[in-house]
């Protein structure tokens, strides 16, 4: 198991950022996904919870640095 340090929460902050924003700009965009509601929803989705686990990591980083 990983030891969760500074460098692991910095990576996976970057990860869930670069991801979110790949999904927003080449699969939410892409016009096959467009032209599919379920497919643009699922795409969404996916995105929505990049961003969330971005920002779940984030609020956690921010706590334990003022700990």
């Amino acid at each position: 198991m990983a030891v969760n340090d500074g460098f692991g929460r910095h990576e996976v902050l970057h990860m869930a950022a670069f991801l979110a924003r790949t999904v927003a700009s080449e699969l939410a965009e892409h016009p096959e996904v467009k032209a599919n509601p379920e497919w643009l929803a699922l795409a969404d989705q996916a995105g929505q919870s990049l961003e969330a686990l971005y920002q779940a990591v984030g609020a956690a980083h921010l706590d334990q640095d003022r700990a």
